[in-house]
């Protein structure tokens, strides 16, 4: 019966680990494409309200 719980609690830990990681691995790749990314002038429609 332990050994039950203790291979689900690690199998618990691995999977938040590995989603940590993905989290972390996507946030960084979305900044970097914010930060990295050339401004667009004058493409595409304008994202202003019109009065």
């Amino acid at each position: 019966m332990t050994g039950t719980l203790a291979r689900r609690a690690a199998r618990a830990v691995r999977g938040l680990g590995a989603g940590a990681v993905l989290l972390a691995y996507w946030t960084t790749v979305a900044v970097c494409a914010r930060w990295c990314e050339a401004p667009r002038t004058g493409v595409g429609e304008s994202v202003r309200r019109k009065a």
